[in-house]
């Protein structure tokens, strides 16, 4: 399952997941792009890598914006040479009802969280059929698979990342480039907590959130970057176009109900 010496770009690396996986991949030997906005974020995930014997390099990108991300591709080809893995992290959550949801954050979230992925699987693929290989992995959410009222955008956005990964995954199988989806549970990041406190009755959420997983905890970043780290190895190298829900069991409760 060695990742060593392998170029794996993380979107939204800079906290959460992202962090998580870029850390964990590296203390694989992969050498990381850390395609983050938040420049504070992104330079702490820099420094935990390399403090930790890795390789890495801090790239400012806005994933949403076309040229960011072309730019961040040309800087990460210029220092690597190549890249072999994409993890499409990146997003961000609002909460509003439908009917009273404006155009302009409906964008906002269906850009970051999906023509993201887009772009920057677009940017990536070219480089990888030169290789010959690749693969690609994108985090969407159980949002994908069912609905939270107050959370039309993010439910759309990620149920659009786990179509558009099948696609990848059959317009790129014949250049050996797999792709595939996470559908992570609830874990616990920093926008876990900021939601958690917006919340009338935190500790009450708290108790039940943890209930709804049979086994009793929600995830951690650790729990994502592991099955990550699965699906871009070569253990998994006849596994493309999945959809990979790793939630704790919580989907066996909401789907058996």
């Amino acid at each position: 399952m060695s990742l060593r010496e392998s170029v794996v770009i993380v979107t939204g690396a800079g906290s959460g997941i992202g962090r998580g996986t870029a850390k964990l991949l590296a203390s694989e030997g992969a050498k990381i792009v850390i395609a983050e906005i938040n420049q504070v974020g992104g330079i702490a995930t820099l420094e935990e890598i390399i403090s930790g014997g890795g390789t890495a390099k801090f790239i400012h990108t806005n994933v949403a914006d076309e040229q960011s991300v072309h730019r961040m591709m040309e800087e990460a080809i210029a220092s690597y040479g190549s890249v072999y893995g994409l993890v499409n992290n990146a997003g961000i959550e609002l909460e509003a009802e439908l009917s009273s949801m404006t155009v302009a954050d409906w964008e906002r979230i269906l850009s970051v969280n999906l023509r993201s992925v887009f772009l920057c699987s677009r940017a990536a693929i070219p480089h990888m059929r030169r290789n010959g290989r690749g693969s690609i992995v994108n985090i969407a959410s159980v949002h994908a698979n069912f609905g939270f009222e107050g959370y039309s955008a993010y439910d759309a956005s990620k149920g659009g990342i786990v179509a558009l990964t099948r696609t990848i995954a059959l317009e790129n199988g014949p250049y050996q480039i797999r792709s595939n989806v996470i559908c992570p549970g609830y874990i616990d990041t920093a926008l876990w907590d900021s939601w958690l406190a917006r919340q009338p009755e935190p500790e009450k959420i708290e108790r039940e959130t943890r209930q709804w997983h049979p086994l009793r905890r929600r995830g951690t970043p650790l729990d994502i970057a592991q099955a990550v780290k699965f699906l871009l190895s070569d253990a998994a190298e006849w596994i493309t176009g999945i959809s990979l829900v790793v939630d704790g069991g919580m989907s066996a409760r909401f789907f058996g109900s």
